[in-house]
């Protein structure tokens, strides 16, 4: 199932960090900022090989505190509940950054996260920067092997629960002229936890344990 939400963005300020991030108060715009040409990214892995990727994981590296502490808080006040998690919460513990530029696509390749590695019982949230919409959403069934594929579009200010673990999803050339920048990342219940599954993320090598790829939280 997909579900919309609204989120406070004074509370959980994404849209301000990832303006000075990139130092772009229009970050519709902020392939202008690039001199680079990229190829159509087509496989997993290299749609995350650009400059803008390399400046927000450098950053997240060094120490971002402002963001991190949103994220944080995000995941506990605003995700947690919508899970249904009461204690804990496994988390993604560093979010997946996503930049769809013009004439491009933001992930290589249709698939499903299991697909790539993913443990049984992730949920995904989207956080939108810039306005998702026309060519440039996610496009993903509501409900596994359904094939109902539907474009996720939102606005700066919202964000999106669905089931990327079993669910096809991907997205279309870019043909809207501006930049789609959004991050996404997922959660799971305790109760669903693998502490046993041994394989890893295609693009990074990362484990899928906590320590490594998720993080635990306290509510």
């Amino acid at each position: 199932m997909i579900e919309y939400y609204k989120y406070d963005t004074e509370k959980y300020p994404f849209i301000g960090l990832f303006k000075e991030l990139f130092g772009r108060e229009d970050l519709q715009k902020l392939h202008e900022n690039s001199f680079k040409e990229y190829n159509f990214f087509t496989e997993p892995g290299n749609d995350s090989d650009t400059e803008f990727h390399k400046i927000f994981y450098d950053r997240m590296r060094s120490g971002w505190p402002q963001f991190i502490e949103a994220y944080q808080l995000f995941v506990k006040d605003f995700v947690a509940p919508k899970i249904g998690a009461s204690d804990k919460i496994i988390y993604q513990k560093w979010p997946s950054f996503r930049v769809q530029l013009p004439d491009n696509v933001a992930v290589g390749g249709w698939h499903r996260d299991s697909d790539y590695n993913h443990p049984k019982g992730e949920m995904n949230f989207i956080i939108a920067i810039t306005d998702m919409y026309e060519s440039n959403p996610t496009i993903a069934e509501s409900e596994p092997g359904k094939m109902d594929f539907r474009q996720l579009e939102l606005s700066p200010g919202d964000a999106v629960k669905f089931d990327g673990n079993r669910c096809t999803h991907g997205n279309l050339p870019n043909r809207t002229g501006v930049t789609r920048i959004s991050f996404d990342f997922r959660v799971m219940l305790p109760k669903d936890y693998d502490q046993n599954h041994e394989l890893e993320s295609l693009s990074k090598g990362n484990k899928f344990l906590i320590g490594h790829y998720y993080d635990i939280m306290e509510l």
